[in-house]
């Protein structure tokens, strides 16, 4: 009975120490990699593919008015030009934060819902969505304001006009 408790015991010995060599042996876990910063222009290209598509979208539409046309690609036109300088210049701000997700989805969002309307629902709903329209026309120019004049003060009281009104 010793011999079997000593020979057991052996080959416990003989498979932890066989464990130990394999760890010693084997490589060490490289470190985990670091997230990686996504690069500004990215979101911008992102932001950029979306009032392209939005604009092909009002272009294709049939009965869209001309006049609404003309004021959407307006805002694209300040978000295309206000965007980048805010990301480089402003990139934590929250008020670069509320115009990328205006030029992402908001913008893209309500446009999108009033062209699946029926065409007399559309005229039901268009003096709102020209209200919508305008108060982000509004928003653009003076966010531009305040970029130009460098109004730091004003960032906030912007970001968070914007938070609660399109978020």
């Amino acid at each position: 009975m010793t011999v079997i408790i000593t020979a057991a015991v052996f080959i416990i010995a003989l498979f932890l120490l066989n464990r130990i060599i394999r760890r010693l042996k084997a490589p060490k876990a490289p470190s985990p990699p670091t997230p990686e910063k996504k690069d500004p222009g990215d979101d911008f290209k992102e932001i950029l593919n979306t009032l392209i598509r939005l604009n092909l979208l009002i272009r294709t539409d049939r009965d869209f008015s001309m006049d609404l046309i003309l004021k959407i690609e307006s805002i694209i036109d300040d978000l295309k030009t206000l965007i980048p300088d805010m990301i480089t210049r402003y990139p934590a701000e929250t008020l670069t934060y509320e115009l990328k997700k205006i030029g992402a989805t908001h913008l893209f969002k309500t446009v999108k819902e009033y062209l699946d309307l029926s065409r007399d629902s559309r005229q039901t709903q268009r003096q709102a969505f020209e209200k919508t329209i305008e108060s982000l026309h509004d928003v653009c120019v003076r966010s531009r304001q305040i970029v130009d004049n460098n109004e730091i003060a004003e960032f906030k009281t912007m970001a968070q006009f914007l938070g609660g009104k399109f978020s």
